[in-house]
């Protein structure tokens, strides 16, 4: 990706900057977690070749392409480390594998590459056992109250590259909702409630014991849209049967949704080009965090600033793929706000 930048000396400051540093050991697209069974250290690096593969192009079928056979025939000539490390109880081989050649790889097989634009996703999720009917919380996802569900959830979750989050459901988040709210799919008030976990979208769920094994699950995910101020149901789905199954399913759902919107396919030709309008640009510091956040949008190529009056930054941005996935991304920004007051969509207020 080139960065140009055309006025004022300072903005040659913004050229370097420290790559992403990620919060759990799981979160990088490019690092593939595989549990250690009894496998080799061969078959573990191509297990953890398999899962980058999906990970980074949303296709969980790309191990299929004949292209992809080729790159697991060379898996350590695309790694860049690798080791064994305990997480929770449960060992797990890590492969580190380089971005640039996996990037390029999927060019190649005219892939798409699912950047570091993966929302996180706040899960609001009513249990209904039959004897007792709950909203779940964070501590009974990661205390493993039922460590079938949350293995389920947490192994998608690795194995797509996506983010799933669950409110605490302490004192506020009570007083803020109820569980009839989320049965009822009272949208503005889950909207509300949301927003104090700054998640960019959330899934009202309802969880449902049938009999024996057989479990039910209806859920949405669902965006509050900034600019028309309303709440939108993005995806919609059923489910039955055992309850591992149907969660992983949801998982893997909302993970191919994602990919849908912000994995970009280079065209290799004529890129677009788009004028975005940044206000509330008041220091170096924001602004260096702006070039972070556009350079680490796929959809982009290249940007250069092309006036700064006040605090408005205004930026040439040239795309990558088409428009759809550009938008996708960059509305998804959460210091990138969209204007209210402009006319012109990519007039955005930073935050």
């Amino acid at each position: 990706m080139t960065f140009i930048f055309s006025v004022r000396s300072l903005f040659i400051l913004l050229l370097s900057f420290s790559s992403l540093l990620f919060a759990s050991p799981f979160d990088n697209p490019y690092q593939g977690s595989v549990v250690v069974v009894q496998q080799s250290e061969d078959e573990l690096k191509e297990l953890a070749l398999k899962q980058v593969l999906v990970k980074v192009s949303g296709n969980v079928q790309i191990a299929e392409i004949a292209e992809s056979k080729l790159l697991l025939e060379n898996t350590q000539s695309l790694l860049s480390q690798y080791g064994y490390k305990s997480y929770q109880n449960t060992r797990y081989f890590m492969a580190v594998f380089d971005k640039h050649k996996i990037n390029q790889a999927l060019q190649a097989m005219q892939q798409p590459i699912w950047g570091d634009t993966r929302p996180t996703t706040l899960v609001w999720l009513v249990k209904d056992s039959g004897s007792e009917r709950q909203l779940v919380s964070d501590n009974m996802v990661n205390l493993s109250a039922d460590s079938a569900f949350s293995w389920a959830l947490q192994n998608e979750q690795r194995n797509r590259g996506v983010a799933l989050q669950f409110p605490l459901m302490d004192l506020e988040d009570s007083l803020a909702l109820s569980i009839s709210d989320v049965s009822g799919r009272f949208y503005d008030p889950i909207s509300t409630a949301s927003q104090r976990y700054s998640a960019n979208h959330f899934i009202v769920a309802n969880l449902k014991h049938s009999s024996g094994e057989n479990w039910s699950l209806v859920w949405e995910l669902a965006r509050f849209n900034p600019i028309t101020k309303q709440n939108e149901v993005l995806l919609s789905e059923k489910g039955y049967g055992k309850k591992t199954s149907i969660v992983s399913a949801m998982v893997s759902n909302v993970a191919d949704y994602y990919a849908s919107q912000y994995a970009v396919i280079d065209n290799q030709g004529e890129k677009f080009s788009q004028t975005i309008y940044v206000n509330g640009i008041n220091s170096l510091a924001q602004l260096t965090q702006l070039n972070k956040t556009l350079s680490n949008l796929l959809a982009i190529n290249s940007f250069a600033v092309t006036s700064v009056e006040g605090s408005q930054v205004t930026l040439n941005i040239k795309i990558n793929g088409g428009m759809t996935s550009f938008k996708n991304g960059i509305f998804a920004q959460q210091n990138l706000q969209p204007d209210p007051s402009q006319n012109d969509q990519f007039h955005f207020n930073w935050r």
